[in-house]
């Protein structure tokens, strides 16, 4: 496992932590494919050495501050959901580990219309229509849920409702999902406060300034065994509207789309992605609040 000093950073507060969920005013899109291009049976049907990649024979994959769970120390290293999703996918398409090359970019610059400097990226970002407008997105990889995470010593800790919840003051961060989720399970009875970063919520936790916070239950379960030990996520509000699904992000009508979901979806279908779910992600025993 890779050092985790560079993680602790990434979880700082100048970092929105990943937190890519799209906002109350987004709306869940299906994943975009190249224009006049149907995905094809099986990823089998598409070889690395005829997909037209920036660089021939290699596949550039973009991605951010790398924190845990989804990257594990640097994204090359394979450790991580995300990090093991992209050698899967590369796999299925015919790429060999070292032909797997990464490059740093920013959210902003995966979500913008700008020509791209990636094939792929891999950055826990929502599939929504908005960004569908600007961008390809591969099949969904990952739906998300949000979780509630308190202080181990707070007036909350053993909360088991969102009754137990009302009168709290919530953490979320501002203009993502978690707003538009913490408002809908609480409605009057909880004072929402945003945050511009999950750790700036997660900083005010711990010192007592808020109560609790809301963000993607797989990021919650690593703040909080990571970053904040002594802090636990005690549940996932409920849905609030459509389903956030995460899809892998691709150049607008990328010739690369169909044969990227291609692979998602063989990966989905052969039970890889629950097998990486349940080695890097440890949400699937907490349970909604009530």
């Amino acid at each position: 496992m890779r050092p985790r000093p560079v993680l602790a950073v990434a979880f700082a507060p100048v970092v929105v932590l990943g937190l890519a969920a799209c906002g109350p005013d987004d709306s869940p899109a299906e994943p975009a494919t190249s224009a006049g291009t149907e995905a094809p049976a099986g990823a089998v049907g598409c070889d690395a050495a005829d997909l037209p990649t920036l660089t021939s024979g290699t596949l550039t994959v973009g991605a951010s501050d790398p924190f845990e769970p989804w990257y594990v120390g640097d994204p090359a290293g394979g450790e991580g959901f995300e990090s093991a999703l992209v050698y899967e996918v590369a796999d299925r398409l015919g790429y060999a580990a070292e032909d797997v090359e990464w490059t740093s970019v920013t959210f902003e610059q995966i979500v913008s219309p700008a020509i791209k400097t990636f094939d792929i990226a891999a950055y826990q970002t929502t599939i929504t229509e908005e960004r569908a407008e600007a961008v390809d997105f591969s099949s969904p990889y990952l739906t998300s849920r949000q979780g509630v995470i308190v202080a181990d010593d707070g007036d909350y800790a053993d909360a088991t409702g969102l009754a137990d919840l009302a009168g709290a003051k919530i953490g979320v961060t501002a203009s993502q999902t978690s707003l538009a989720a913490a408002e809908q399970a609480w409605g009057e009875d909880a004072d929402v406060v945003p945050f511009s970063a999950a750790g700036d919520g997660m900083t005010a936790l711990t010192s007592g300034t808020v109560d609790a916070m809301v963000m993607d239950v797989d990021q919650g379960v690593a703040a909080s065994t990571v970053y904040f030990p002594d802090t636990s996520v005690v549940g996932t509000l409920p849905d609030a509207g459509e389903p956030e699904q995460l899809g892998l992000v691709l150049d607008k009508d990328s010739e690369l789309t169909a044969c990227v979901s291609a692979a998602v979806d063989e990966l989905e279908a052969d039970g890889t992605l629950d097998e990486l779910r349940t080695t890097w992600l440890a949400s699937d025993d907490i349970e909604q609040l009530s």
